[in-house]
């Protein structure tokens, strides 16, 4: 039996006076990986099961360019485990620093096709729309907002 070790990214929210600002920290979850479960499917459900197990008061989330995005910004981790009371807000700005992102430009993020309000909550987010492997799968794409 062979073990696969995955890199999540994992945002901890500091409080500094009224201003909330997310740092984010790497954790290594090691999966054993068998050979009859060589279905990729398989191999995620484990993979999120894993991660709730380990981390209940956070959610698994797996984030993308879209692949309709003409400028897409590459993502340099693309796996994370956020907090469930993380807002989409502070997620975004996330996103912004680990993509380099161009403060002139509007990002917006997509859960399956729909954008949700910047204020909503990931914890419920993820609720009611986590996939069927046990991860939420977000996309995200620019729009220039000045010219």
């Amino acid at each position: 039996m062979s073990t696969m070790s995955t890199s999540y990214s994992v945002p901890q929210t500091l409080y500094s006076g009224a201003v909330a600002v997310s740092e984010p920290t790497t954790t290594t979850v090691s999966v054993a990986n068998s050979s009859f479960a060589s279905n990729d499917h398989l191999e995620r459900v484990k993979k999120s099961q894993l991660i709730l197990e380990k981390y209940p008061d956070r959610v698994p989330l797996i984030i993308q360019p879209s692949k309709n995005d003409r400028d897409s910004y590459p993502i340099d981790k693309s796996k994370y485990i956020t907090p469930r009371d993380l807002t989409l807000l502070q997620l975004q700005q996330i996103i912004r620093r680990r993509i380099r992102f161009p403060a002139e430009k509007a990002l917006f993020m997509f859960i399956n096709n729909k954008i949700y309000p910047i204020t909503s909550i990931i914890g419920q987010v993820y609720d009611s729309n986590k996939d069927s492997d046990g991860f939420l799968y977000i996309t995200y794409c620019q729009e220039n907002t000045f010219g």
